[in-house]
């Protein structure tokens, strides 16, 4: 394919915000269709699949440094056929390569370039790479050049491959590995729980730190059922941890990605919906069984968020904001003392600045992010007028700078999260207000997110729908329909939910393994169907499936979507060994176990 006259490329009539960002690259690029497999087979050299997402950080520098290189987009378009992903909008397709280079290399991460061949299997990949050759990893240019040559030499050896693939990543597909759905499931990630947890910081795990919300909302369901407080004490310590830490947006609400160290002091500035909206449930549950203030004033402030910058005119909410400006990581939210003493006085400036860990040369890159320090919460605190004083002054500056880029992607399963979690905050804390937004965010999906023939989309963005909607989307979405029912008692969510569970059984439900898979089929040259049961970044397929059906079975009274819900959680065979990545399965198994 060569460039048009404009020096666009294939991808200038996309939807996708990310994919529009790649349109004027020298890159002869492509977006994702059936049909890429048949002209590799034609032209006899291997697909290159990118994948990456508007708002990642370092898929824009990768496309600064070498897809914007015209010397490298020479060698991409000689050697592969270049095509481009959106992970966000075929997630099918990103999970399962992101699996296969992981097994392949054993790393993982955004951008993810994967070396395809035309029979459909990955055979080399990786994430990022850099210009040049640097520290042991080797330039783009030559692993675009050394690939080529390998791949023409070795073609018996990659057809190996995909077998080894296919046995390898298709473990448990076929319902072979089972766990028993009771209490000794959640005994034993209880008790992984406990291995995992930062005793000094909160959270889990060592290094750059994640918020888990699904497996804090385990922990908190564990406890309310079994009393154990030592689960209440560590998403206690984590929310008090991530709410005074960087990963939280104390000026404008919300929270950010995820930090880069251990302490939760230094974020990725990006900010997703689903973590807001997972995270919004998660401090809304906890006020439920203890009314701390933090708790309250974290919700307030991200729904705030949300309904201020994150959601339609229509209703529905966007995706994702970006952690650039200008190239500039983390621009908009960093502050120097001196520019907070300049809007807040020096006498105010000086309290803020001591309570928010600043510093005079800058707690991160020279200047400051904003997290308290717990030695000098009750020495330094202001007070609560004070304080929100304070913070709308530093709001209505830092709405003078350049905002971050927004993706206005109206995702499915995301609203799904949103709506689930405003229903549960608006009944939590009495306000009608974020019921009604939620009620609003469902008639948008409603209305808006299908295709000609009526059929749920993965997402709709400026009127228009993308591909159809995958196994996450109809649960998570069914699933906020019925939390909606739950608090307003309105028949037509109750309606729609049941309509979208048969679909979902139709269209995703093998009868021949009894297990879901992710697509409604399998789509031409990927090599497996896929079937992710881990709950990362939003509930995997399974486990909001899982879900949705147990919601519903009760809500009706069927008890055969209840055994199906309970089938679901059986056929993960991991659910028992990495505690951590099930955290949306484990709070559906302790709705079994708490009928």
């Amino acid at each position: 394919m060569e460039k048009d006259k404009r020096g666009t490329n294939a991808l200038k009539d996309e939807k996708s915000p990310y994919l529009l960002q790649h349109a004027e690259n020298p890159v002869n690029w492509l977006p994702w269709s059936e049909e890429i497999f048949e002209l590799e087979k034609k032209e006899d050299k291997p697909i290159l699949v990118s994948i990456g997402y508007s708002t990642c950080h370092w898929c824009h520098v990768m496309e600064r440094e070498s897809y914007e290189d015209e010397a490298t987009a020479r060698l991409m378009n000689e050697f592969f056929i270049p095509v481009k992903v959106d992970r966000e909008e075929h997630p099918h397709v990103d999970s399962l390569y992101m699996k296969a280079v992981q097994a392949i290399t054993g790393q993982g991460g955004w951008p993810l370039n994967v070396f395809v061949s035309p029979e459909g299997t990955p055979f080399y990949g990786g994430t990022y790479f850099p210009p040049v050759d640097s520290h042991g990893v080797p330039s783009f240019k030559s692993v675009l050049v050394n690939v080529s040559k390998a791949y023409h030499e070795n073609k018996g050896r990659i057809r190996e491959l995909r077998e080894t693939l296919q046995k390898g990543m298709g473990v448990g597909r076929d319902g072979g590995r089972v766990v028993e759905v009771d209490e000794s499931l959640s005994e034993g990630a209880f008790n992984q729980a406990v291995e995992l947890y930062d005793t000094r910081n909160g959270g889990f795990g060592m290094g750059m730190k994640f918020p888990h919300a699904m497996f804090l909302s385990f922990l908190l369901a564990y406890y309310r059922r079994s009393r154990t407080e030592q689960a209440l004490a560590m998403v206690g310590d984590t929310l008090l941890a991530m709410a005074r830490g960087g990963l939280y947006d104390h000026i404008g609400g919300g929270f950010h990605r995820y930090t880069v160290d251990e302490r939760w002091a230094v974020p990725h500035f990006e900010k997703m919906l689903y973590d807001n909206a997972l995270l919004i449930e998660l401090y809304s549950e906890a006020y439920e069984v203890q009314e701390a203030e933090l708790y309250k004033r974290v919700v307030e402030e991200s729904v705030g968020y949300l309904l201020r910058d994150m959601r339609g005119a229509e209703g529905g909410f966007y995706a994702a904001e970006d952690a650039d400006v200008g190239g500039e990581e983390g621009t908009c939210y960093l502050w120097s003392m001196e520019e907070v003493k300049q809007i807040l006085g020096e006498e105010r400036g000086e309290v803020f600045c001591r309570y928010f860990s600043m510093t005079p040369g800058g707690n991160f890159e020279g200047s400051n992010t904003l997290r308290v320090d717990p030695a000098s919460v009750e020495a330094a605190e202001p007070g609560v007028q004070e304080l929100r004083a304070m913070k709308e002054a530093l709001f209505a500056e830092r709405l003078k700078r350049e905002k971050p880029v927004r993706d206005d992607k109206v995702i499915t399963a995301w609203n799904g999260l949103t709506i689930s979690a405003l229903a549960r905050a608006g009944r939590v804390f009495g306000r009608d207000d974020w019921v009604e937004a939620a009620l609003g965010g469902a008639a948008f999906i409603l209305k808006t997110s299908r295709d000609e023939a009526g059929v749920l989309a993965r997402y709709s963005i400026d009127g228009r729908v993308g591909p159809s909607a995958v196994l996450e989307d109809v649960a998570l979405f069914g699933g906020a329909l019925l939390d909606l029912y739950k608090v307003t008692g309105k028949a037509e969510c109750l309606d729609e939910a049941t309509l979208l569970a048969d679909y979902m059984k139709k269209t995703f439900y093998d009868t021949a393994t009894g297990l879901f898979y992710d697509t409604g089929e399998a789509p031409e040259g990927l090599f497996l169907r896929e079937r992710d049961l881990f709950d990362t970044d939003v509930p995997s397929g399974s486990s909001a499936a899982a879900g949705f059906l147990l919601k519903l079975g009760r809500a009706r009274g069927d008890k055969d979507d209840e055994a199906l819900a309970v089938s679901v959680l059986r056929s993960m065979g991991t659910l028992s060994e990495e505690s951590l990545y099930h955290g949306y399965a484990l709070c559906v198994l302790e709705s079994v176990l708490t009928p």
